[in-house]
């Protein structure tokens, strides 16, 4: 019975040993990443000179931030770290080495680090080859967000044999940076004064719109103080929902072309205005120059609501950020305006029969017309 249990013990010491040679084997041959390599970038001022920017920040978005990969040192490889950390070392060098002493008046750039790994590979009897890849990506702050600008990568490739790893990488780094930041310069320098990211300010050019094309098919008749209504634009069957002599349907709107010039965005604006033949309406008996005065009346008013748009955004400070959508509700305010403008001039001449009222409406509406420089295009 004894010896059952010592034959027993025996053979769990032996597959203790055993267990514990192979633990000891893929140990060796397992790399050990417990120890680092600090590589602390040198304070050498860089080849290149930004120009109208600088490096505000430093963002690390890599999935790994801890290091940059690892670098063989003896018979180990070890964990490759940059002092203080990778986004704060890159911060750091920037700001000192790079960076333009006055940034007032300069345009801030975040500096986004995508990637940046080093690898290396042992190649006995002590040769080492290694590859540095760098991703980085360039982008600026705009109405307080992070907005992308462009980016570029770079790798390159070294053999080493008998120098220390910082030697070789660090020098690598400096260089993969300075290449980065060179060819920012150039994208910078062709993009500044036609990209609207750029732009501080807005500035607003009203274009003539007294020679607009005619519409297609000839269904539209637009504004000409030279070219006054006439009954053949009245194309439409007449209402059998109301009592009225005639009706015009008349409108407006607007075309805004934007481009970036020196940082500025002009926005160029034409307003349109017209009425549609083909739905404006006039009563076989009514044709005549009192009822369509009445209606070239509505077609003033039309044009005075432009015109008063276009002046209101001419007077405006449009943001750089949003400026399509701020005259897209000044528009819509003044297509309300034009409504209940209308409306008002029908409710208080009564379509055209209180004579006196029409009279009034007349006068008021053509006077603003020729504040404005134009002539009114009545008979």
């Amino acid at each position: 019975m004894k010896d059952k249990v010592t034959n027993k013990k025996g053979i769990q010491r032996s597959i203790a040993w055993v267990l514990l040679f192979f633990i000891m084997q893929y140990a060796l041959k397992t790399p050990c990443f417990s120890q680092t390599q600090t590589i602390t970038l040198k304070p050498e001022r860089l080849n290149v000179q930004p120009k109208g920017f600088f490096i505000v920040e430093v963002i690390d978005s890599r999935p790994i931030t801890t290091n940059i990969g690892t670098v063989w040192s003896k018979p180990q490889p070890l964990t490759a770290v940059l002092q203080g950390g990778t986004a704060p070392a890159i911060d750091k060098f920037l700001r000192r080495h790079f960076n333009p002493a006055n940034t007032d008046s300069l345009t801030p750039i975040v500096l986004v680090i995508k990637e940046l790994q080093v690898s290396e590979t042992l190649l006995p009897p002590a040769k080492v080859t290694g590859k540095i890849k760098m991703n980085l990506g360039f982008e600026t702050y705009r109405d307080g967000k992070r907005v992308f600008l462009t980016g570029g990568n770079a790798t390159t490739t070294y053999t080493r044999s008998g120098i220390a790893p910082e030697d070789i990488i660090e020098p690598q780094i400096r260089r993969l940076l300075e290449n980065e930041l060179k060819g920012f310069i150039k994208w910078y320098a062709q993009s500044v004064n036609v990209s609207d990211i750029f732009a501080k300010s807005v500035t607003v050019i009203i274009e003539d719109d007294s020679l607009i094309a005619p519409a297609k098919a000839d269904s539209l008749v637009y504004y000409n103080p030279n070219r006054p209504l006439t009954w053949l634009d009245f194309q439409g069957a007449p209402s059998v929902f109301n009592r009225w002599a005639a009706q015009v349907f008349t409108s407006f709107g607007f075309e805004a072309r934007s481009s970036v010039k020196n940082r500025t965005v002009e926005l160029r604006v034409r307003t349109k205005v017209w009425i549609d033949k083909t739905i404006s309406w006039v009563r076989p008996d009514s044709k005549n120059d009192y009822v369509l005065d009445h209606e070239q009346l509505h077609f003033d008013v039309t044009r005075i609501i432009a015109e008063r748009f276009k002046r209101k955004v001419q007077s405006m400070t449009f943001s750089v950020e949003d400026f399509s959508s701020e005259i897209q509700y000044q528009y819509l305010e003044y297509f309300r305006l034009h409504t209940q403008l209308q409306q008002q001039y029908d409710d208080e001449t009564n379509h055209g029969i209180n004579q006196g009222m029409q009279a009034s409406w007349v006068k008021k509406i053509r006077d603003e017309l020729r504040s404005y420089g134009i002539k009114p295009s009545a008979k």
